[in-house]
């Protein structure tokens, strides 16, 4: 899902947008581009984000394929040892 809201011409409906910020700790206007994203201050994650836009330009089957590795590795954390 996240993949098709990222296409430039799919648009989330309303209701899920406030939900959707919420889990990206952004506000609803920085999600819809009306407030410029606020920078990151710590250092941690400024390394994140660079390494996220160096993602951002491999090929759509790679960055796919980097979202399904971290997607799992998510699933595979939340669950209780």
């Amino acid at each position: 899902m996240v993949a098709y809201y990222e296409r430039d011409d799919a648009e989330p409906p309303g209701p899920l947008l406030v939900q959707l910020a919420r889990a990206l700790q952004v506000s609803t206007d920085e999600m819809l581009g009306a407030k410029p994203l606020k920078t990151q201050a710590s250092p941690k994650k400024a390394r994140l984000m660079k390494r996220l836009q160096k993602i951002e330009t491999l090929p759509a089957a790679d960055q796919r394929a980097v979202l399904k590795f971290v997607d799992a590795l998510v699933t595979a954390r939340r669950r209780p040892a």
